[in-house]
């Protein structure tokens, strides 16, 4: 069995380690972590059965590593961790605009990336996955085992990270932005609010489970009739959303490139 560490214990940590002992994909035995803020971790423990100990502890006695710090702090652990990250042990970072490239100049591990989505509280989100190029079939297999157990791992390529991360990681967000503008609308004609928000979730729950089996196109075919009133609708949105979801992709796009001259200005 392999023994899984845990650098960071913030809610994507916690979330992993939480959702593969649920699942089984892991023994809490086998799983070492390390926070920043101890008592962070000490609630893990306590809840969990997890062993603490410090970051080097846990780089030591793991062989799988998870790093579940922000961008902006993994080059203070790699640093701290020079000496841990050796060719046996298989890291794992979870850090957005972090590259494998940058990873596997300051370490000796086998490097790959993951980028999760809250959805897997659920055990349905995607988990994009960016194999580094040491990485091995059972490094492959492993990982694939582990996040399969809490979503759908999809094997994508490093380049496409920022935009499929608007589809995954952060897609939650922006769809519960945009259904909470729905509400709004609603609630500005006379609504209850609590009803509008209860109703607009209904209806996401059983499009969701519509969506596994037909098409956007389908569907909206099938609701909104020729000449009806949902065309109308739909065509506004049409109209209107384009320019939104085109800003959005370069407004994230800016952002991911501020955090990169970050990171790289850290030397």
């Amino acid at each position: 069995m392999n023994h899984l560490g845990f650098i960071g214990t913030g809610h994507m940590g916690s979330m992993l380690i939480r959702k593969f002992i649920e699942t089984g994909a892991a023994d809490p035995a086998d799983i070492i972590a390390s926070n920043r803020t101890r008592e962070k971790a000490g609630l893990l423990s306590r809840d969990l059965g997890i062993q603490l100990g410090g970051n080097i502890d846990v780089a030591a006695q793991s062989d799988v590593i998870f790093l579940c710090v922000k961008p902006l702090d993994v080059m203070g652990v790699l640093r701290e961790l020079r000496y841990e990250l050796t060719p046996d042990k298989l890291l794992i970072s979870v850090a957005g605009d972090f590259n494998l490239a940058k990873i596997a100049s300051m370490s000796r591990a086998r490097a790959t990336r993951v980028i999760p989505s809250i959805g897997s509280e659920s055990l349905k989100g995607v988990s994009l996955a960016v194999f580094g190029r040491n990485t091995t079939d059972s490094d492959r297999a492993l990982i694939l085992r582990l996040f399969r157990a809490i979503g759908h791992p999809i094997e994508v390529e490093e380049k496409d990270l920022d935009i499929l991360i608007v589809l995954t990681s952060s897609g939650p967000a922006y769809i519960s932005a945009v259904m909470k503008e729905l509400v709004l609308a609603a609630t500005r004609k006379g609504v209850d609010a609590d009803l509008a928000e209860r109703l607009v979730k209904e209806t996401l729950e059983g499009t969701s489970e519509l969506q596994a089996k037909e098409s956007f196109d389908d569907l909206i075919t099938r609701v909104a009739t020729k000449g009806g009133s949902t065309e109308e609708g739909v065509k506004a949105i049409q109209k209107h959303a384009p320019a939104m979801f085109d800003e959005l992709l370069v407004a994230t796009k800016a952002k991911h490139e501020l955090v990169r001259k970050k990171v790289d200005a850290q030397g």
